[in-house]
């Protein structure tokens, strides 16, 4: 729209220009803004003398036409609700698993074979066209093969106990202390080969005991190994060190975990694990249909209310509104969402009222239902003849469940659960209620209960440490990091903020107590007797 100098216009047309209000035929132009609490203006005000030295040419007359505004809505937006965006893991890393699997079995084999196959190499050597001194084995040396081959077998149980086992993560970095217990084993096979080669094979070294009692030695090495594998590994976590203090993210549902010395990512694994059997489910359906209801209660969008900046007077130009406008700004948006709590109070307490209802309803519905439903083995003689209402557990499953149909799905729809609870599955469970001759109470806790029934076996969680500190470093008093979760339908959404204190020492004295203790009895007038 464009206006012509010799124009005029009417005396109460007003309009607005570049932040300023104009009225009809008067030549004055008032700024038109907002003001804080403190008395700074929402919106700079112009200052011919901050420009000085650049000449701004007068708009043309069809500014309107070809102009724009620079606004919130294109540039300067900012929003409670922008998070960083961290990407989920790929998957398990089956080459690096195939690997250290691989490298980890040759080690056990050879570790166990090794004190074996020092004693056989005397025997089998000369078979071979390497000439050895013949072998002479009294008792003393019987009686040491014999110890050799049950330290061999203990070892063989041993690693068996402690390490064929099924890994339970997936750690990001090297797991320094099985790493170093790995290198360790390696440097005593090294150095024992090569002194039993050197020494021994091309030395030809002819007194068998002693080979034997060399091998022995090295089984006893081994053995001590694994005990200390086993206190770095096992016993060191077993003595509580740390608070771990875990609060999920969106619910706020908390909780504090023990956890003894150890890296940060193995003390991320002890917290998935106490995570995945203490906690309750975290329903997200049902989660962001109440967060929904009470945004349109409250006449919020989303919940949380986004804070727009608009730039209007500086033609293209880099302003940025003021820290205290800024913060005026925020206090006055916080103001208008807290009070609309009435609102939110009325919902929660409308959502719970609802809840209760229905729930009361199922649990008379089914108790009345599970009691028409008797078993033909205990009410089989009172039968009238004639009269065949026996039903096998399926069809009186069916029953029912047909009884209970209307108010379950009202009830499973009130929380947003339909889909962990299909049909088949509710019919399965109340054929097995009725077989093991369960009562209605217990057929409704999978249904009351917090933790929400798997669909399906979950063969792995994705979840991501998101830290300050490298996670193969050591946990200590102030460390904080966050678990987000990356599983598509089971906690998805979530995120575990995690804040680890160290237990204090605790100074603990003795106090005799007085044996010549004596009391008085004070009386005052206004003492009733």
């Amino acid at each position: 729209m464009s206006y012509q100098d010799n124009r005029k216009l009417p005396k109460d047309t007003r309009s607005c220009v570049g932040g300023f209000r104009y009225e009809g035929h008067k030549k004055q132009l008032r700024p038109r803004y907002a003001q804080s609490e403190i008395g700074e203006p929402f919106i700079p005000r112009f200052s011919a003398i901050a420009s000085e030295g650049q000449k701004i040419a007068p708009p043309n007359e069809d500014w309107a036409d070809n102009t724009t505004v620079l606004t919130g809505m294109t540039t300067d937006s900012f929003t409670m609700e922008e998070k960083v965006i961290y990407t989920p893991p790929i998957g398990r890393v089956i080459g690096r698993r195939f690997v250290w699997l691989l490298a980890s079995s040759l080690l056990c084999i050879i570790s166990v074979v090794s004190a074996p196959i020092m004693c056989s190499l005397p025997i089998i050597a000369p078979r071979f066209g390497f000439s050895m001194p013949a072998i002479q084995c009294d008792v003393d040396c019987e009686g040491l093969l014999f110890l050799m081959a049950i330290k061999t077998i203990f070892l063989v149980i041993a690693i068996g106990v402690l390490y064929w086992r099924k890994a339970m993560a997936d750690m990001p970095r090297l797991y320094f202390v099985r790493a170093a217990l790995t290198f360790l084993v390696m440097f005593i096979l090294f150095a024992f080969w090569l002194f039993y080669i050197v020494r021994i094979m091309f030395e030809r070294y002819d007194n068998y005991k002693y080979i034997v009692s060399y091998s022995t030695s090295l089984l006893d090495a081994l053995l001590w190994t694994h005990y200390l594998s086993v206190v770095l590994l096992e016993l060191r976590r077993l003595r509580a060190q740390f608070i771990v203090t875990i609060v999920r993210d969106p619910d706020g549902e908390m909780h504090t975990l023990n956890i003894g010395a150890g890296s940060i990512q193995e003390a991320a694994t002890e917290i998935l694990r106490f995570y995945t059997t203490r906690f309750s489910s975290f329903n997200i359906h049902l989660d962001n249909a109440r967060q929904t209801a009470v945004a349109k209660q409250s006449g919020m969008q989303g919940g949380t209310a986004g804070f727009k900046m608009y730039n209007i007077e500086q033609f293209g130009g880099q302003e940025t509104v003021s820290e205290v406008n800024t913060r005026a700004l925020m206090e006055a948006a916080a103001r208008r969402r807290i009070g609309g709590y009435a609102e939110v109070m009325q919902e929660e307490l409308d959502f719970e009222k609802r809840l209760k209802k229905r729930k009361y309803r199922l649990i008379a519905a089914a108790e009345d239902a599970f009691s028409h439903v008797q078993n033909t083995a205990e009410s089989g003689t009172n039968q009238k003849p004639g009269i065949n209402n026996q039903m096998d557990s399926l069809t009186a499953a069916q029953n029912v469940f047909t009884w209970i149909v209307r108010p379950l799905t009202k009830y499973l729809k009130t929380t947003r659960l339909q889909s962990r609870h299909p049909s088949g599955e509710v019919t399965r469970h109340i054929e097995r209620c009725l077989t093991l001759k369960l009562s209605h109470r217990t057929f409704l806790q999978r249904f009351f209960s917090d933790r929400i029934p798997q669909r399906e076996i979950v063969g792995e969680s994705k979840w991501s440490v998101i830290c300050d500190e490298a996670v193969s470093s050591g946990v200590q008093h102030g460390t904080y990091l966050v678990l987000k979760s990356h599983n598509p339908d089971i906690d998805c959404g979530v995120q575990l903020v995690c804040t680890i204190s160290s237990i204090p020492f605790f100074n603990l004295t003795e106090q005799a107590k007085p044996g010549n203790e004596k009391f008085s009895l004070k009386i005052s007038n206004e003492s009733a007797v």
